[in-house]
């Protein structure tokens, strides 16, 4: 697939590609590639069957894919040494959040900062801010020509597809890909922004694959959701509902597929201002995402 991309890229004579890393970064496909800038967004413990559960080792893997003498960004706030480890190693220009360049919300804005580069009273991007400002990074230590009316334009349109997405106003219906403890306590920090504007009850229908920390990653949502429609995926990975009930609280009923916990999840709202977040992996809102659009 990889090697199928790249030829398409050389045949449309592209500008820019970007090529997001697959599994790890020393070892991936994508790593054959020369590239001119490196960006390592997060770091957390997932895929543990292949990088392990040592984050100093997963650090390694990921600062596999810098270059000597080129930008390498990380987007980790405080990440293992082992990503300045091997940044020195190989001589890469690390750019690191916190350190080589800043961000700050303040309000309705934020303010991105950099040596003697200033970007204030940005849009607040529908993504985290932690992506965004790493994104700027990466941005501002290539070599394109990128004004500041094309960031504010960026930042006001940019959308990510399962990441946060609505598909519903009345009820609110959200899909989030998150399917690890990381991504579920960032997840888990937006549902309580929202429901602190209002009265609003959190229906969360979940699936997950059993190779994930499904414990931890629920523990991140426990505080958030009030009613839980836990449902079982299908194929050799999937983890059934029995299993994620496990980590839920006693009497919580289980359903066959993220469809029909998705169908009782409307059924079970108290008023349409309540907010149903589908979330735990990417099958669950592809699956979710199939489903609705069967109900058109």
């Amino acid at each position: 697939g990889t090697l199928a991309a790249l030829w398409l890229f050389t045949q449309h004579k592209l500008d820019v590609v970007i090529l997001e890393v697959g599994l790890g970064g020393r070892l991936d496909a994508t790593n054959v590639c020369e590239h001119d800038v490196a960006v390592i967004t997060s770091l957390a413990i997932d895929h543990v069957d292949w990088l392990g559960d040592d984050i100093e080792v997963i650090g390694f893997e990921k600062a596999g894919i810098f270059r000597s003498g080129k930008p390498a960004i990380c987007g980790q706030p405080e990440p293992p040494a082992s990503v300045s480890a091997r940044a020195d190693e190989i001589d890469a220009k690390l750019f690191q959040v916190g350190y080589q360049f800043e961000y700050q919300q303040q309000g309705d804005v934020w303010h991105w900062h950099c040596g003697a580069f200033d970007l204030k009273d940005l849009p607040i991007p529908a993504l985290p801010l932690q992506n965004a400002a790493t994104a700027l990074m990466a941005l501002g230590a290539s070599d394109l020509s990128i004004t500041d009316e094309h960031i504010v334009a960026g930042l006001e349109n940019a959308r990510l597809a399962g990441r946060m997405e609505q598909v519903s106003d009345s009820p609110l219906v959200l899909m989030d890909v998150a399917h690890n403890p990381h991504s579920a306590q960032y997840l888990a920090k937006q549902l309580a922004t929202l429901k602190a504007k209002s009265k609003a009850k959190v229906h969360a229908v979940v699936a997950m694959l059993h190779d994930k920390d499904i414990k931890a990653t629920l523990a991140e949502m426990q505080h958030v959701v009030d009613v839980w429609c836990p449902a079982s995926l299908s194929g050799p990975r999937a983890a059934s509902a029995a299993e994620l009930c496990q980590y839920l609280p006693d009497g919580t009923k289980s359903y066959d597929s993220p469809a029909e916990a998705y169908d009782e999840a409307l059924v079970s709202l108290s008023w349409h201002g309540d907010i149903v977040i589908v979330f735990g992996s990417f099958h669950t809102v592809g699956q979710i995402t199939s489903h609705l659009s069967t109900m058109e």
